[in-house]
């Protein structure tokens, strides 16, 4: 495990020094994607709109958090800035700085990331229809303009 969490917070220093520019984009996505919302904002918005789209939103939902308590209680891994204080990989009071955020200070197991997890979820259902909604719009634009081009003998 120490193996994967060296490696994870290899990767945290490389987005926090190397994107800290996108930290409000990336912040904002992030709290747009937060699972609390799912249940109160997206799935209400979504079923009217679309219920199958409301109804993959609530089914992602529940079945990615059942996925992410079930891989929390078999990794039980501790939170990155927590593992550099207490890990004795570093020698020499050697360990990487990583900062903190509201977002990531929690209680609780770290690995893997619920709000990585739930993101994901959400931002995959809500583009995959938005682009099927976009396909589909523009199919209908191309059919009735191929039926208008055919009719006047283009």
């Amino acid at each position: 495990m120490d193996f994967l969490h060296r490696n994870g917070v290899l990767v945290i220093q490389h987005l926090q020094k190397d994107y800290r520019a996108y930290y409000n984009f990336l912040s904002f996505m992030s709290n747009v994607g937060d699972p609390r919302n799912i249940f109160s904002i997206y799935f209400p918005l979504w079923f009217q709109l679309n219920q199958t789209v409301g109804t993959k939103m609530i089914w992602v939902a529940v079945i990615g958090d059942w996925f992410n308590l079930i891989f929390k209680w078999i990794l039980f891994g501790d939170r990155p800035y927590w593992w550099v204080q207490e890990t004795q990989i570093y020698p020499n009071h050697s360990s990487p700085c990583l900062e903190q955020f509201p977002t990531t200070c929690e209680t609780g197991p770290g690995s893997p990331s619920g709000h990585a997890m739930g993101s994901s979820c959400v931002w995959y259902v809500m583009v995959t229809a938005a682009l099927s909604h976009s396909v589909s719009h523009i199919d209908k634009s191309s059919a009735t303009l191929h039926r208008y081009a055919r009719g006047r003998g283009l």
